[in-house]
């Protein structure tokens, strides 16, 4: 590499050291993905819920359900009078499985979902309908939340302090659901009260079980829970459910759920070593466009010699066949032969009698009359003075056959 080229090379990477510690010094911004994982510590995900929780109900009751809901309600050692908890942005269960639920709440149990939207086989069957918030002009979409049980309710509604979108039941059973709670957005600054309440809470029979539906999710996670007012507004929404009974929360329907990640991307989510990995990445380009050019001269491909031994034999064998020499030709034949015997078996070939035969047959693992009828052709034809063309046949096929016999 050249002197220019390597302080060109030196002074990208020096920028590119610049530009890494200038990104690793900007705050981590705030992630505000509704993820409502237990593990996440966001602002949206349930890690205080989750941490508190043992606090609000017995540790021995909680128990947490990583499986869809129609593969774990074929347990059959539910006991009857629990509890499954569901708490996410979405909980969408399909026909099949949603009537497997109402089918396990019918037999006296409790459903509890939180969740701005709920399955429609469930809300059909229960005759209610969810809405979304539409009148929002003007108005901060940051909602007040309040219980209507008087027992229960807050002389000032509890408030998230962070623009959501907000649903509602227009439609419920009248005969049937009790309303728990309510919500509104924050009118003309006013977050002391709930001007123009809407029904967000509610609980119902469903044959002789309960369904209770909460279209807040915002109220289990970490944002709305470390304002020590609003926890209180978490655990009264918790006291709804039955005091005995085992209590299943769903860790299944979560949209930060964990997958298997490569450890590129492992790398490039995060802010220190995705630049140092892009560092690494130029280097690498770098050094191979700079020093992976060959430093020497070319070594020149020097082509080994022929080997023209199968040409000569070919013109020899040629020109015999020319001039019609057949014995010359069988000769060379069994010549060629008797030196193939002794380099591979070891054997002496001056003389081709009775023991030389037995030998041969022993250490080649060949038939003794085949090898018999062999050795005595090549001694005929060795006292001949003349070889026909059916001759030199002959002893060549006799010879193909030894050598090809296994």
């Amino acid at each position: 590499m050249s002197k220019r080229y390597k302080i060109m090379a030196g002074v990208l990477i020096a920028f590119l050291a610049v530009l890494i510690l200038a990104e690793a010094s900007q705050p981590e911004p705030i992630n505000w993905f509704p993820g409502y994982g237990k593990q996440d510590k966001i602002p949206f995900g349930t890690y205080v819920f989750y941490e508190q929780l043992p606090e609000v109900i017995d540790a021995e009751r909680i128990e947490e359900v990583n499986i869809p809901p129609f593969e774990f309600l074929l347990d059959s050692t539910i006991t009857k009078g629990s509890s499954y908890f569901f708490v996410n942005g979405n909980v969408y269960n399909d026909a099949s499985e949603s009537n497997k639920i109402l089918q396990w709440v019918g037999e006296g149990n409790t459903l509890f979902v939180s969740a701005k939207s709920i399955s429609q086989t469930i809300l059909d069957s229960l005759w209610l309908n969810l809405s979304y918030y539409s009148e929002t002009a003007n108005l901060k979409k940051r909602p007040l939340v309040n219980f209507t049980n008087p027992k229960l309710k807050a002389a000032s509604p509890f408030r998230l302090n962070k623009d959501v979108g907000t649903v509602y039941f227009d439609e419920i059973d009248t005969l049937k659901t009790t309303v728990l709670g309510e919500f509104d957005l924050i009118r003309d600054d006013d977050s002391s009260q709930i001007k123009k309440p809407k029904v967000n809470f509610i609980k119902t029979p469903y044959k002789e079980g309960t369904v209770i539906l909460h279209t807040f999710p915002e109220a289990f996670t970490n944002v709305f829970m470390l304002d020590s007012l609003n926890a209180n507004y978490t655990a009264k929404v918790l006291s709804y459910l039955p005091e005995q009974g085992k209590v299943y929360f769903d860790q299944y329907y979560k949209n930060s759920k964990s997958y298997a990640v490569s450890p590129l991307q492992l790398i490039l989510t995060n802010k220190y070593l995705k630049w140092s990995w892009y560092l690494l990445a130029l280097a690498a380009l770098l050094w191979v466009i700079f020093e992976g050019k060959r430093k020497q001269r070319s070594i020149p491909i020097i082509k080994p010699l022929p080997n023209k031994t199968l040409d000569y034999t070919r013109t020899i064998a040629g020109m015999y066949l020319d001039k019609k020499d057949n014995r010359q030709i069988a000769m060379h034949q069994i010549n060629h032969l008797l030196e193939h015997i002794r380099s591979s078996y070891s054997l002496a070939t001056e003389r081709l009698n009775l023991e030389f035969i037995q030998k041969l047959s022993a250490k080649s693992s060949r038939d003794q009359n085949q090898i018999k009828t062999l050795i005595d052709y090549i001694v005929l034809i060795r006292q001949k003075a003349e070889v026909s063309e059916d001759e030199l046949i002959k002893l060549n096929t006799l010879i193909e056959n030894f050598k090809n016999t296994h």
